[in-house]
């Protein structure tokens, strides 16, 4: 039993090396390459492994973790501030999807129960695929991440009764219907309790755990509420996804958010690998040769289909165009609930084997197809809304220029902070021009009267559309680390001599971005720490300068790493 284990594990290792390695090689979704790697070795290609319990429970836990982290990004405030996305929009989307399509099974000749399976099972979208690749672009926060977010918790939500309704007519227990619902009635209130307790204790218990001073705890008590979540999930029969992404809520409320999103991304990362594995490994692909008229149905069907519902959708709820329309290329798949509701109906004989296994392949082949279609969603907004400042090609990826400004200073992010910094600057009557890549941020700042241009802030193009080569300071507002240092990059190629000010979430990898050559780092961490007993030594009666010049000796005894940087 273990030689065979470890001979499907170094398959899988390979195999995924192999695929991921070539797919990144030419900028594509390590996703893709690893439903790729699965089709290839799985029973349906080569046959080298075969799909077992143990990588279905790894692939689960995967997607346990990935919610986990995804709840960090979001607050219980900020869920009250989207229940209309989520309630509303996350509603309507699977309704109409549902019965939408379900209509069309019933004008094929299928039965009402096998159309409503088919319509709910399509009407689902890939939580795993959607959040890592949103996390992978920095776009969780954006407009369009956010409602996509919303609409898949609803979906997540919405999956455990049809689960267990598809369940029990499969096994034939339509007559306790309502004791299944009672039951599920249960189980929310016992996982709501649950959590609302772990508000309340999560934060103590992980102080307690770093006085320790070492990472190692803090990361086994990640991995071991996120194994507890799952454990809890399945007794009493919850949603994993929507469990994990609950108590990550819960956890984002703590001092270590942060901390714990950074130890468990590998673990992530690798869990995830398996799971899109297992995916790649389940598909009977003969069924496209055999029915390729039939699949291409399917999976028109759920892309342009699913496509059109959420658009009208979103705008209906008040997004804008372009946020409306990335967000239903982002949702325009299925996903492994409507892998899971067709395997059960299938089991059950629920619907017939042709259209249970076209149905599967279509869903397949929309999975593959999502890693691309969500890694370009602003490439394909931007062409298909033709707007004059959505231009697709990197290097022109910009609506307006900076003209004739000379001695300026470039905010590269016009968010919150850089529409403050702008502000200040317009009143001092210093030049500035501002870059965004969000288009719903570009049209607040638009609102306000700053000059902003659209784009990516990392690109070449963009920068010298901004006239790097004559500014007088860059001020980087980005909230990615790696953005951070792959922008300092571009402008040290573009102009060495410029001074360039780095605003930090924390004072994490001050070193990795200083290496990249900015001239000063600001942490935001360390701006609330240094400013208030600055001006409270102010207040005492010290100059400004003498009072920095102690508050930050002290910052130095305690944090001797920043000697070798230069930090506000």
């Amino acid at each position: 039993m273990l030689h065979h284990f470890l001979v499907d594990a170094v398959i899988l290792i390979f195999a995924s090396l192999a695929f991921v390695a070539l797919f990144t090689k030419f900028r594509l979704s390590s996703i893709a390459g690893y439903l790729v790697a699965g089709s290839v070795v799985g029973p349906y290609g080569l046959h080298l492994v075969s799909a077992n319990e143990g990588t279905r429970f790894l692939g689960e836990l995967g997607i346990a973790a990935l919610m986990f982290v995804i709840g960090f990004e979001f607050s219980w405030p900020r869920i009250v501030a989207a229940r209309r996305l989520v309630f509303v929009l996350g509603t309507l989307q699977v309704v109409v999807t549902a019965l939408l399509v379900a209509g069309v099974a019933l004008l094929a000749g299928l039965s009402l129960t096998a159309s409503l399976i088919l319509g709910f099972a399509l009407a689902h979208s890939s939580s795993a695929i959607v959040h890592k690749q949103l996390l992978d672009q920095d776009e969780v926060t954006t407009s369009h991440g956010i409602a996509t977010t919303g609409i898949l918790l609803f979906q997540d939500l919405a999956a455990l009764p049809v689960l267990l309704l598809v369940g029990a007519v499969a096994s034939g227990a339509e007559q306790d219907l309502a004791g299944l619902m009672l039951r599920l009635g249960a189980a929310v209130l016992v996982f709501t309790g649950a959590a609302l307790f772990a508000r309340k204790t999560i934060g103590r218990i992980f102080d307690w755990i770093a006085r320790s001073g070492s990472n190692e705890p803090l990361m086994l008590a990640g991995l071991a509420l996120v194994a507890g979540v799952a454990l809890l999930a399945e007794m009493i029969g919850l949603s994993l996804a929507v469990a994990a992404f609950i108590v990550g809520m819960v956890v984002a409320e703590s001092n270590y958010r942060h901390h714990l999103a950074d130890e468990l991304r590998p673990l992530r990362d690798i869990f995830l690998g398996l799971f899109f594995l297992t995916i790649g490994m389940s598909v009977d692909w003969s069924i496209v040769l055999t029915e390729p008229a039939a699949t291409v149905g399917a999976v028109a069907i759920l892309v342009l289909v699913k496509l059109a519902i959420i658009f009208a959708l979103a705008r209906f709820s008040g997004l804008a165009t372009n946020a409306a329309l990335q967000t239903a290329l982002v949702l325009a798949h299925g996903g492994e609930i409507s892998l899971l509701i067709l395997t059960q109906a299938i089991g059950g004989g629920l619907l017939p084997e042709v259209v249970a296994q076209t149905a599967l392949a279509g869903t397949a082949v929309s999975i593959f197809l999502a890693p691309f279609i969500i890694q370009f969603n602003r490439r394909i907004s931007a062409e298909v809304m033709s707007t004059p400042q959505l231009v697709a090609e990197p290097d022109d990826m910009i609506g307006g220029s900076a003209g004739d400004l000379r001695g300026h200073i470039i905010l590269a992010g016009c968010g919150p902070v850089g529409r403050l910094v702008g502000t200040v600057l317009k009143a001092s009557g210093i030049p500035y021009i501002a870059i965004e890549r969000d288009v719903d941020r570009l049209r607040i700042a638009h609102r306000e009267g700053h000059q902003v241009i659209f784009g990516d802030a990392t690109r070449r193009g963009v920068l010298e559309a901004a006239n790097i080569d004559t500014a007088a300071v860059v001020v980087a507002l980005l909230n990615s680390q790696p953005r951070l240092e792959q922008l300092v990059r571009q402008v040290r190629q573009l102009n060495p001599a410029v001074p360039v000010l780095v605003s930090t979430r924390d004072n994490r990898g001050l070193t990795s971005i200083a290496k990249a050559g900015a001239t000063y780092i600001f942490p935001e961490n360390l701006a609330a720490g240094l400013g208030l007993p600055v001006q409270t030594f102010v207040a005492l009666g010290v100059s400004p300068e003498e009072a920095l010049a102690r508050v930050r000796a002290v910052r130095l005894r305690l944090n001797p790493e920043l000697r070798a940087l230069r930090t506000i």
